[in-house]
């Protein structure tokens, strides 16, 4: 089975925003404003990327009825 475009591009975004979600100390402890900001550009975008990529490979890969 050979990777698309599509998947390659999926996995690189995924990658990307769970690295930057992973950063060590980011948001400090105990500041909820940093929390909020941290979440809004990681884990709401890895949220996105991952059903907008699993909707367009679904599209790609027809399940067997």
């Amino acid at each position: 089975m050979k990777i698309t475009k599509t998947e390659k591009i999926w996995l690189l975004v995924v990658t990307a925003f769970y690295l930057l979600y992973n950063l060590p100390y980011v948001p400090a402890y105990g500041d909820s404003r940093a929390m909020f900001l941290h979440a809004g550009l990681t884990i709401i975008p890895i949220w996105i990327s991952v059903y907008v990529g699993l909707g367009r490979v679904y599209k790609i890969y027809k399940l067997k009825k």
